[in-house]
Formats: C-alpha cells, structure tokens, sequence
C-alpha cells in the first residue's frame, strides 16, 4: 500500500545509487546501537566521518512557482497519498556511503504494498519496521526518502531513523492522525460513535 514516487526513484538512480554488482565484502559488523531490523551496515572497513547540515522531516508539496518543498511538521493527517518523509544534507569523507532508513509503525499494517515485493525495502520479522538502504555518492551531500499514506496504514506514533555509513545521524518521530484516509464511512456501524 505505501508507494515512492518514481520522480524519486529516477533522481535517486540519477544520483548514482547502486547496489554492489560484485560478491559482497566480508566486513566486520559495525558497532551499533540495537535496530529492530537487524545491524547497521557499514559501506567500507573505516566509517566515513559524516557532518550533517541540515536534517528535516514534514510534508512535502510545491510553492507558488511549482518548486517542491517540505513543509516542516511532527504531526498530519491521514490523507490518501499525502507525501511525507525526509532530506538530510551532509558532507563525508569517503566518496560513497550507505544510507540507511529504518521506518517503525506503531503496529504491522496490513500490508508493505510492492515495495516489499520488488526489493525496494526488507521488512522486520515482526512487520513493524521497513528498512531501505542504498549506496550513494557522496558528491551530492543529499539524502531523501517519501513515503505516502495509503488506505489502512496505522495512524498514532512513527519513527524514521537514518543512519549514514552505520551510524544514526539523525531519529524522526511524527504522529498520524486520524483523518479523512483513517476514517470510515458514515454508514459503517463498526466505527462507533465519534465526536
């Protein structure tokens, strides 16, 4: 149910993100704090020192010229495909990293929708938490993910936590609220009474 924009996929392909086409380095694990989906990766032997910028999380949308923007918020609506997510600028000392997002629902949705289906992210054993990672170039100091909200997704409290090079650079929490897309119809005698 939940979908990335293919505007994003194009810009993340065009900014160079690739998996490894080769067998996998046998790297030590990276020291890290617990994650719910497993451990953190590390892109190479020696963590890239990472400095964030900047680190934003809210709603994206357009300006009055068409440009899109985030609108900065930690709360919104449940409505039917209203984009959200994040952008972290930063700069790295190695030529790439692996960025990492680890998304925590409140509780397993229904279902992940094609994501889980075409790879684009893993999902934990316990279906709370979905995890996309990616090897990006660090030239263009710019990081984003977008998810949007889609029919049966869990309303209440979110996590969104980033890690670059294995390390958490910065842990977003965000409710969603009941709204038109959580709601259901007037003629619906399970729903209860609301005020």
């Amino acid at each position: 149910m939940r979908a990335r924009t293919l505007a994003l996929l194009a810009a993340l392909a065009l900014a160079g993100c690739a998996a490894p086409s080769g067998p996998a380095p046998d790297l030590a694990p990276a020291p890290a704090a617990a994650s719910p989906a497993g451990p953190v990766p590390r892109a190479s032997i020696v963590p890239a020192r990472i400095e964030v910028v900047s680190a934003q999380f809210g709603l994206f949308g357009a300006d009055a010229q068409g440009r899109r923007i985030l609108y900065e918020t930690d709360r919104f609506p449940a409505v039917i495909s209203a984009p959200y997510g994040w952008y972290v600028v930063f700069k790295a000392d190695q030529p790439t990293v692996v960025w990492r997002e680890e998304f925590e629902l409140p509780v397993a949705p229904p279902t992940w929708g094609p994501g889980e289906t075409l790879g684009v992210f893993t999902v934990s054993p316990d279906r709370r938490t979905a995890v996309t990672e990616r090897i990006i170039p660090t030239r263009v100091g710019f990081v984003s993910n977008e998810w949007r909200y889609a029919p049966g997704d869990p309303i209440g409290a979110h996590k969104m936590r980033v890690y670059l090079d294995g390390q958490l650079v910065k842990e977003f929490s965000f409710e969603i609220q009941e709204g038109p897309g959580s709601r259901r119809g007037p003629r619906d005698e399970s729903s209860g009474s609301r005020t």
